[in-house]
């Protein structure tokens, strides 16, 4: 009698866990899913009734292509049964659904192939998040987060044809034991000799122009297990240049693959497969649990965790605007979404994004709140590389790389903004149309070197001769420059320009093969005045009379400064 009561017991404790763990992955922020050999659907967590609209028997015994639109389920399609040929876990794919409504979803899947006790596939299991809320436009922010997803925890390297390493990340340097600068221009084989025949074969594939199939490897002499995916670079002739190798231990994942082939605790392994860090709260807010694992990255205990203490460790600059989003959601049930820096055992501050879902009642008050925290920091820090990068792309796209003047593109854009402005606040505004006399000859004679140097110089000198902060003097193109002087007469242009032809003539720079016998320039003034010219409607016609009034200069002689009135010119639609 004995036995058979705690045999009850245990029943009960079991299937009182199993409830629990059923509700986690129901409530989790994201969709749990199973599929067979044929890659239909054979267990669904709750999840999909918010990812595609439709409750898990609907989902149950159809594909994922079945929810689809047609291009995208043969793109996708074609990807998965590459993915499922090589019984390889797989992550960061990204795919388009039809929900219920005919809205559309966009997910990235993640998933890990799973076999019975004989070692036979039986099909795949995984999650699938949801990306359609991203922040930024979708097709430039999801493949940014696609290669940080697939390269951020990746060991990387460069490797030349005489199979050296020519760069190696810090998770690289690692796998190979050293600091990466340590293994700078060092053999690969010295460090992964059992990599060497697959580096080879990549090489000869890429001769051939053929891709090298991704693959797993055992380390040497280590229990490590490495998914592999090699590719080959070309330079500008198209000829391989080297290979670029990333390299991820999979070692756990593989144990888990293990584990859950020989485990009963079927939905307690399915929750550890989320990269995610787990956790609860009350309807309050108090976190009740968290992860283990939050406490490893943080280094703190779990009782500096519970309740509300975990504030205390988030960034004090990101702490005030975290409170009001999650208060803000604990009143109205809103989802949580935010990203914040916690303190780290390792790196100091650490990025982390922390998601939230409200559970509620069968009477529709919140009963609890299901969320996860994310390690998101390399993604933040590659963020802001991206960020100073587009920065710098964007000054060198508004500047001419020679003389360091703003280029022909922000001339125009100037331009524009200057003419608006002349004509709302009824201003005159004069395009001067600048160009060096006889340059031809002189890069003929002197050589080029020389004539980048009389560029640079002559651009220096404009650019001081200009005194006003409003003027603005750019590289129009060759040995051509363009001024825009805003709220400036003909009178004033005048004087401006005697002013620019006086400091050329100053800088005295020999030119044998000018009749002047030395460097001059011919000028071209057209002033535009809103009152006297309300016919002007484009301000393209500023610019075509400055440079016939520079052709004018040109043509009579060089070395002058000639003025032409603007007038309606045709355009070209």
């Amino acid at each position: 009698m004995s036995d058979e009561m705690k045999s009850q017991s245990a029943d009960g404790n079991l299937l009182r866990e199993m409830a629990s763990l059923r509700d986690i992955i129901d409530n989790n922020s994201d969709w749990i899913w199973e599929v067979d050999t044929q890659g239909r659907y054979v267990f669904s967590s709750n999840k999909c009734i918010e990812f595609l609209g439709v409750p898990p028997e609907e989902v149950i015994g159809k594909t994922p292509f079945d929810f689809m639109p047609p291009d995208e389920a043969k793109r996708v399609g074609e990807q998965f049964a590459a993915i499922v040929a090589r019984r390889a876990p797989f992550g960061g794919l990204l795919n388009r659904n039809v929900r219920a409504d005919g809205s559309e979803v966009i997910l990235e899947t993640s998933g890990v192939p799973l076999f019975d006790s004989e070692g036979e596939f039986r099909g795949y299991r995984g999650i699938d998040r949801n990306l359609t809320t991203l922040d930024q436009a979708p097709g430039q922010r999801l493949f940014q987060l696609e290669t940080i997803y697939s390269n951020a925890p990746v060991g990387l390297c460069f490797i030349d044809l005489h199979m050296r390493f020519v760069t190696v990340n810090d998770a690289m340097a690692a796998i190979i034991g050293l600091q990466a600068y340590e293994a700078i221009g060092r053999k690969v084989a010295v460090f992964i000799p059992g990599l060497s025949p697959s580096l080879n074969n990549a090489l000869e594939l890429a001769q051939r122009h053929e891709l090298t199939p991704d693959k797993e490897f055992n380390m040497p002499g280590h229990s490590q297990i490495f998914f592999i995916r090699i590719k080959a670079a070309y330079d500008a002739q198209g000829q391989v240049s080297g290979l670029s190798v990333a390299m991820i231990d999979i070692t756990s994942m593989k144990r888990m693959e293990r584990a859950l082939r020989e485990s009963q605790e079927h939905y307690r392994n399915m929750v550890e497969l989320n990269p995610q860090i787990p956790w609860t709260a009350d309807p309050k807010g108090m976190l009740n649990d968290v992860s283990s694992r939050f406490q490893r990255i943080t280094g703190m205990t779990r009782q500096d965790i519970l309740a509300d203490k975990w504030i205390q460790s988030i960034h004090a600059e990101d702490r005030r605007g975290a409170i009001e989003v999650w208060e803000q959601c604990l009143k109205t049930g809103a989802p949580l979404d935010i990203e914040v820096r916690f303190c780290h055992v390792d790196r100091g501050w650490n990025w982390m994004r922390i998601r939230a879902a409200a559970s509620y009642s069968p009477e529709g008050s919140i009963q609890r709140w299901y969320g996860t925290a994310e390690d998101v920091h390399e993604r933040k820090l590659l963020e802001l590389k991206l960020l100073k990068a587009n920065r710098r792309l964007e000054i060198q796209a508004r500047t001419d790389s020679l003389t360091k003047l703003p280029n022909r593109r922000e001339f125009k854009k100037v331009l524009n903004h200057e003419f608006m402005r002349s004509r709302r606040n009824m201003t005159p505004l004069t395009v001067v149309m600048i160009d060096i006399d006889y340059f031809k000859n002189f890069n003929d004679h002197y050589g080029h070197l020389s004539g980048d140097a009389c560029l640079r110089l002559v651009a220096r000198t404009l650019r001081k001769a200009l005194k006003r902060n409003t003027d603005v003097v750019t590289r129009f193109g060759g040995e051509e420059f363009a001024a825009i002087l805003p709220d400036t007469d003909q009178p004033g242009a005048w004087i401006v320009a005697k002013h620019i032809m006086q400091a050329i003539d100053t800088l005295g720079i020999k030119h044998n093969f000018s009749e002047f016998n030395k460097v001059t320039i011919s000028m071209g003034l057209a002033t535009y005045c809103p009152l006297e010219d309300p016919e002007i409607e484009d301000q393209s016609d500023i610019v075509s009379a400055a440079d016939e009034a520079l052709y004018l200069s040109k043509n009579n002689g060089r070395n002058q400064i000639n003025t032409m009135p603007v007038s309606p010119r045709l355009h070209n639609d």
